[in-house]
């Protein structure tokens, strides 16, 4: 039973780390996925222990063994001396971590600790040791293909704008399907690639070599080719460059292996003629013309029906260019499908797959060199869709500049350096292993940290300035900074010896000498690809990218020495063995992943499916080389013994069959002297499918607490909804034609009958069954409502969600023991009893488990979800609700330092609110003071947490106690010292010497930001501010005029930033010293170089107007308003220098504008009332009096206008109202002229009657 609950965990850790994310959570993907495996890990290693402590470890009564003898046989093993060796550079690597804590559990935004590298590795170890038939083999390596299908379509759906969940980023033109991340998901699907490639072949061949195949490979092959044809189209679709190169790569890789087989069973296995070398060349025109003309062919297809779905108001891309892809794959292969089932060009096939393969290479290098002759060629195809991408593999500017930034970076971190660290400093204490970090690299997630310190100021121009890289984008630049040379050299242990053991399992090492010769390609290579690099550049920059393909190369070279040379025994058999396809998808997909994750980074789905592969390479090759239905690989054939079985004389009656099918099961099983159980040689059909439809209900309800919202509606007539509902359906339908498909061709091996009805109904109620059931649930829970009236009801209603969570943990793991159960159906009475010395262990044993499962795992999603919840509430300024659910995530995960941050961040914002009185702000500031430290003191290499503590008591020292400001500028130069190239950090430093006129001091802060970044304005704008202060114009107008040449996202507008709020005050600087017009000049040449920025336009006429030349004012603003500048700031002033000019007429036009914009605008109604009224339009100008007295019903300046215009107007009572209204709000100096202006019209009121 504990063998079989460690295989439904591997099944599940398959399923859920790639298909799993959560909404409810703040981070939704790699960290939801990650708590989830390590949870079912933390089952797995239960059941294991049980099982050793139960059955023992590798001795027996008959054999005992001592420890030493066993650690010498487990290290002989395969695999298993490198990857201890890398297990313990990671233990020592966190032990000694700049940031243990880190390290251990792993980071906020990845959560890529040791414990979840360790978690990856004991399920390669599980999976070495415990699977152990060939049914668990197909079963596995179904679900792989299975649990692609619902990523591959969601991928799809989001790419045609389908996608049921509203994601805040764009997934339409570079989808992200359930990995959050277009690179992500690429990376994922190239793993599983291969193995549909070789399931593909596998039921291909069938049907190719026997006219008699059962349909069931007829249904697998079309099954295959869907699942191929979602998995290629989505990776297009992400439109990611390195899984590109490494679905390439795998291709190459596969495709050489594949033709390698036919090579060694060529009847003539000798050295190649020169006659087959050239045919092997010349082969190459007859696949470009197959391929050229069905490309053709699929191209009219695909914009025929291309055209038909348009008429149909389908509007769907790119459907020509797909088709003629597949059109061109099909003829491409096709043409080599008939050489192989024709016999033909058996021995050079190969070669002329390598040829393509050079073409290829060829042909991308040819992409994305510019430049050359064949330019008129290329560019068109450079702008196709996707053939862009591939074209950019080269580039160094955007994210290619990133990434050679980040690598030189990283290599000062592997070089010996002075140590991180404060002196000091009771927290960000100096590295006392500086020394040997080289060796033994910062630790694990520790890069965010130590990145800092070597950060390159040029990253900051071509990526968002301020952020630290925690990943290097390439996997052996990772692994020298984590984990130091020891940990690199492990990792290509690692590598080597797996691509090292595959060639050989696969038949391409028959004698030590070539066994040599392989290592000798393997690390030769690495090496001639890590020096060429240096040889070409004088740097080590590329390095890490020629290592990893000097390998491969080397790989490729092996393999086309021993092409040429021939194998030494040219095989028998002409069918291949059991596990060689297998193995080919397996190293191929390991080779894709090892090719992408030098341009990316690995991933929880890539890094849990790099080991499960491995796992499974280990596990297969140990199948093959037993009997293929025996279960008893694990244990000497000495060890075995069959069971007793007492046979009594029987009847022919329904009893005595029953009976008979008992004894044939239990002669089945085989059992050894130290208590391992091997179970039956084969599983039956119901256990079969049974199993697998457990195995999709694990999909399901996955997909269902994926996507099923509160909000979510079961109806095909909602076109968002219906594309969830056809992917569950077609997800569903893949698993189970490859299931009834399974079944069939293995029909004549099944120990009872098959019976299609049963079968069918099994699967259907095994699988839609517990979905169904767990849907129910989850629908109940989510769809709860709580009235909130107080905090109490808060945290209820956010603990709905994290309630959730807990159902989905418990409805996994309950559905894992009914797959265990499921798998050891109708042999428990063949199972050993407890031991029942054993049973004080357990209690203890489980009661640990569950607690890192709860407190380490469930917590931390939990932690995530309150987070969330509470950041709603903070957007709300509803700062007691928030703060009491970022309490509850402080409470939950109190190692992680974001929560902490998060939480002081709230009282931050609560402490700014003018609602508040003085009390409860200066309260909020000083808890929030002592949470922020808390998080320091979590993370005290952070530079971000120091650097927090400075802006802190810098808004702190402005706000409420000058004093403080003599805290920030220790934390911004303890800040500087955690990240020496960080501009942000020095200019703080240097404004909280500006604010204390500490003038010399903020001079030299600056100079030395200058040093570091010369193109960032910011620096120059402060630094000319600084100068300003103390009077030097000289100084101070080349630093702003240094500022006026950078505009860019890393360097800042300078021109923007130095009009800002404070123009007035830079202006009047410049005025009062009598440099108006200098500033104006350099004004004017900002405008030389942004011809059409309406904004420059006005802030010269802005600089004019302040400088007294309305003249030359009102010429740049026109140009503004020519340019397209309806701001009410240019409109404004616009129009009040015409109204000065009297140019009247241009200016009734911009003040009916800025009516326009603001029915209310007094001042635009009172102009209009001056000029209507100096333009004898007296109902005009009265209209627009009435309108400001709307507003300002007390406005002496209108009540005084009206009096008069309606005296003119010869309206004699309303002038006499607005005169008294006029009167009882006019200054007191002017009472008598009212009172003069009163009887006035009252006589000329009396006269009129």
């Amino acid at each position: 039973f504990c063998s079989k609950i460690i295989e439904a965990g591997w099944l599940a850790a398959i399923v859920t780390v790639p298909l799993f994310f959560n909404i409810y959570s703040a981070r939704t993907f790699e960290p939801d996925k990650i708590t989830l495996l390590r949870a079912i890990v933390s089952l797995m290693i239960l059941a294991w222990l049980v099982l050793v402590v139960e059955q023992g470890f590798g001795s027996t009564e008959d054999k005992p063994a001592t420890f030493f003898d066993r650690l010498r046989a487990w290290l002989r093993r395969p695999l298993v001396l490198p990857t201890s060796l890398l297990v313990i550079i990671y233990i020592i690597s966190t032990a000694l971590s700049i940031s243990p804590q880190v390290s251990l559990w792993g980071s906020y935004q990845r959560l890529q600790g040791s414990y979840s590298a360790l978690s990856y590795i004991v399920v390669f170890a599980l999976m070495a040791g415990q699977l152990r038939t060939q049914e668990q083999v197909d079963r596995l390596v179904n679900l792989v293909i299975i649990t692609s299908i619902p990523i591959g379509l969601y991928g799809i759906i989001q790419r045609y704008g389908l996608d049921p969940l509203p994601w805040a980023g764009d997934v339409t033109q570079r989808v992200a399907a359930n990995m959050g991340n277009a690179i992500f998901v690429a990376s994922y699907l190239i793993m599983t690639v291969p193995l549909t490639i070789t399931r593909l072949i596998r039921s291909m061949a069938e049907i190719i070599k026997d006219e008699t195949a059962s349909w069931g490979h007829t249904v697998l092959a079309a099954i295959y080719i869907f699942a191929l044809a979602i998995q290629v189209i989505t990776v297009l679709f992400s439109q990611s460059r390195g899984p590109m190169l490494g679905i390439m790569g795998t291709a190459f890789i596969m495709g050489l292996l594949l033709l390698l087989i036919p090579r060694r069973q060529a009847v003539e296995p000798g050295r190649l003629a020169i006659k087959e070398i050239g045919s092997a060349i010349g082969f190459i025109i007859p696949l470009g013309v197959t391929g050229g003309v069905t490309a053709g062919l699929g191209y009219a297809i695909g914009l025929g029906l291309e055209r038909q779905l348009t008429s149909l108001n389908y509007q769907i891309d790119g459907v020509a260019f797909v088709g003629a892809a597949l059109g061109g794959l099909l003829g491409f292969f096709g043409l080599y499908t008939y050489m192989l089932s024709t016999h033909r060009g058996w021995r050079w096939l190969w070669l002329n797959w390598l040829a393509v393969g050079v073409l290829g290479i060829g042909f991308v290098l040819a992409l994305n060199i510019r430049g050359t002759t064949l330019d008129p060629f290329l560019d068109p195809i450079r702008e196709l869709p996707y053939f862009s991408r591939l074209a950019q593999v080269t580039e160094t500017s955007a994210t290619g500049r990133v990434r050679v930034l980040i690598w030189d970076a990283a290599l000062e971190l592997v070089k010996p350096h002075q140590p991180l660290g404060i002196d000091g400093d009771p927290f960000a204490k100096k590295d006392s292993f500086n020394t040997i970090r080289p060796l033994i690299g910062y630790g694990p997630e520790s890069m965010f940290n130590a990145f800092a310190f070597v950060y390159p100021p040029d990253l900051a121009h071509v990526e968002l300035r301020g952020s630290s890289a925690d990943r290097s984008h390439n996997e052996t630049m990772d692994s020298l900074v984590i984990t130091g040379l020891f940990g690199f050299l492990a990792f290509y242990f690692v590598m080597i010896s797996l691509f090292y053991y595959a060639v050989r399992w696969l038949g391409w090492v028959p004698d030590k000498a070539a066994r040599y010769r392989l290592i000798a390609f393997l690390i030769c290579g690495g090496i001639i690809g890590a020096i060429i690099p240096y040889l070409a550049q004088g740097e080590f920059t590329f390095m890490p990218l020629g290592l990893p393909f000097g390998v491969m190369s080397g790989l490729v070279l092996y393999l086309v020495w021993q092409g040429f040379i021939g194998p030494k025994i040219s095989p028998e058999v002409s069918q291949l063995p059991t596990y060689t396809l297998l193995v080919i998808g397996l190293l191929g997909a390991i080779i894709g992943h090892f090719i992408e994750v030098h341009f990316v980074f690995s991933i929880a789905a890539t890094y849990i499916y790099f080991w499960a592969y491995a796992g499974l390479l280990l596990a297969i090759v140990r199948i093959d080389t037993t009997q293929p239905a025996t279960d008893t690989s694990s244990i000497p054939a000495e060890e075995i013994e069959p069971v007793e079985v007492v046979s009594e004389p029987v009847s022919k009656t329904r009893r005595s069959r029953k009976g008979r099918s008992r004894r044939k099961k239990a002669e089945e099983v085989v059992v050894s002297p130290s208590g391992v159980v091997l179970f039956a040689r084969r599983e039956s059909w119901e256990m079969w499918a049974g199993s697998q439809g457990l195995a999709m209900a694990i999909i399901l309800i996955i997909l269902a607490f994926d996507f099923i919202t509160p909000q979510f509606e079961f109806t095909f007539s909602n076109e968002k909804s219906a594309s969830l509902l056809w992917m569950v359906i077609i997800t569903w339908l893949v698993g189970f034609a490859i299931v009834m498909g399974g079944l069939a061709v293995k029909q004549e091996e099944w120990r009872s009958p098959l019976h299609w009805g049963r079968a069918v109904a099994l699967y259907a109620v095994t699988s839609l069954t517990y979905f169904l059931f767990y849907t129910m649930v989850h629908r109940w829970q989510f769809g709860q409502r709580v009235a909130v009236n107080s905090i109490d009801d808060v945290i209820n209603a956010s603990s709905i969600l994290t309630n959730g969570l807990v159902i989905f943990y418990i409805f996994l793991f309950l559905l894992m023991a009914i797959i265990a159960i499921t798998l050891i159906w109708g042999q428990t009475r063949s199972l050993p009893s407890w031991r029942s010395e054993n049973w004080w262990l357990y209690p203890p044993l489980v009661l640990a488990i569950l607690t890192v499962i709860w407190f380490k795992n469930i917590d931390v999603v939990r932690a995530d979800i309150y987070l969330k919840e509470g950041e709603r509430y903070r957007n709300n300024r509803q700062w007691n609700e928030a703060i009491a659910l970022h309490e509850k995530a402080v409470s939950l995960d109190s190692d992680e330092d974001f929560y902490y941050l998060m939480l002081a961040l709230d009282y931050q914002l609560m402490a700014q609110d003018n609602r508040l009185d003085a009390s409860q702000r200066q309260t909020a500031w000083q808890r929030g003071e002592d949470i922020a430290l808390k998080a320091r003191e979590i993370n005290p290499y952070n530079p971000d947490n120091t650097g927090n503590m400075g802006r802190y008591y810098f808004t702190l020292g402005q706000i409420f106690d000058p004093k403080r400001f003599q805290d920030a500028l220790d934390y911004f130069g303890k800040a500087t010292v955690l990240a020496p190239s960080n501009v942000i950090y020095h200019n703080l430093w240097a404004q909280t010497h500006y604010i204390l006129q500490n003038y010399d001091a903020a001079i030299d802060r600056l100079q030395t930001s200058v040093s570091i970044d010369p193109e960032y304005t910011p620096t120059w704008l402060l630094l000319g501010d600084t100068y300003a202060a103390m009077g030097d114009v000289d100084q101070a107008l080349n630093a702003h005029r240094e500022a006026f040449k950078y505009n860019s996202r890393g360097s800042g507008d300078g021109f923007a930033s130095f009009a800002d709020q404070f123009f007035d005050q830079r202006l009047n600087f410049y005025i009062s010293a009598g440099r108006g017009s200098d500033i104006i000049a350099a004004l004017q040449e900002v405008a030389l170089t942004r011809l059409d920025d309406p904004k420059v336009y006005w802030a010269i006429g802005h600089a004019y107007n302040r400088n007294d030349n309305p003249e030359k004012a009102t010429e740049y603003f026109e140009r503004a308003l020519a340019l397209g500048d309806n701001s009410d700031t240019t409109l404004r002033e616009a129009a009040n220098l015409y109204l000065g000019q009297e140019a009247f007429d241009k200016a009734v036009p911009l003040y009916e504008q800025l009516i326009t914009l603001n029915q209310a605008d007094v001042e635009a109604h009172s102009a209009l009332a001056f000029i209507y009224a100096q333009q004898g339009n007296l109902d005009q100008a009265i209209q627009h009096n009435q309108l400001v007295l709307q507003q300002k019903p007390d406005d002496y300046d209108s009540l005084k206008n009206m009096a008069i215009l309606y005296q003119q107007k010869g309206d004699l009572q309303q002038a006499f109202d607005a005169a008294q209204r006029a009167q009882a709000v006019a200054p007191e100096a002017e009472q008598s002229s009212w009172e003069q202006f009163i009887a006035d019209l009252e006589s000329q009121i009396a006269a009129s009657s």
